[in-house]
């Protein structure tokens, strides 16, 4: 048996050239050690959307997600994706399509947003686009209209541009509430993700799936370890703790045999 449960989540952001103005982003040289280690560690990708039919994934499947649509994804991401043979799914942000991320604060360029065209080829390379609403709001604080409105419309622009249905959905800061899984699966979306971190099976509810955050200086070991623990810390203090737990456990259990 396998020592991975799978197919597990992983959320990237921004994939810059250059040092991160994010902690949630990673330059783009890292990323392609990561994608060198799932590669020879056996992992195989899949689209967000695959998780519907999760039983015909392979036993060793990931799904890479990225968040915002941010301009640096292109080269940093989308191009060695397909020079790997592997694929991914981004969640856009549809009124900062060509634009910048406002939430970010002062335009920069690694605030700078995807445009329509690169966002067609994508689509057209075999790569999953998807919603994160319009205005990348705080769903959680929005009425159930008003997240219904959010969802729908980006649903649409997306569509339209891609001429091609849209059904999955990540909330924006990962906040939302129970308004905000009534009004994913009104607006015709079948799975929506969250912040949360854990394995893919540990929510029954499809609208409610768990990811694992990659940070800034997340190594190639670290997402080692981040695969085979489902958690965002996986710090060797952390792992030490449980390794030592672990055999704790068994040796107060060879002592009552």
């Amino acid at each position: 048996m396998s020592q991975y449960r799978s197919p597990i989540v992983l959320m990237y952001h921004g994939t810059p050239d250059s040092q991160p103005d994010s902690h949630y982003s990673i330059r783009a040289d890292l990323f392609a050690k990561h994608l060198g280690y799932l590669k020879q560690a056996g992992w195989k990708t899949a689209l967000f959307k695959d998780l519907r039919n999760v039983e015909n994934l392979p036993e060793k499947s990931v799904v890479l997600t990225f968040d915002d649509g941010y301009d640096d994804n292109y080269l940093g991401a989308f191009l060695p994706l397909l020079e790997h043979e592997m694929k991914a799914t981004w969640f856009i942000a549809t009124d900062c399509i060509s634009g910048h991320a406002h939430w970010l604060g002062k335009p920069s360029m690694q605030t700078r947003m995807l445009n329509s065209e690169r966002l067609l080829e994508m689509h057209t390379a075999g790569m999953e686009i998807a919603s994160h609403t319009c205005s990348h709001p705080d769903l959680s604080i929005l009425s159930l209209n008003q997240q219904q409105a959010e969802l729908s419309k980006a649903k649409s622009v997306l569509e339209d541009l891609l001429s091609t249905q849209v059904t999955s959905l990540a909330y924006p800061f990962g906040r939302f509430n129970a308004d905000s899984v009534t009004a994913a699966e009104k607006t015709g979306y079948n799975l929506a993700c969250t912040t949360r971190p854990g394995w893919f099976g540990s929510e029954n509810n499809p609208y409610m799936i768990r990811r694992i955050a990659i940070f800034s200086g997340d190594s190639a070991s670290t997402l080692a370890r981040k695969l085979t623990f489902a958690d965002n810390d996986v710090s060797w203090k952390k792992m030490a703790r449980y390794y030592a737990g672990r055999a704790w456990d068994k040796l107060s259990r060879s002592s009552w045999n």
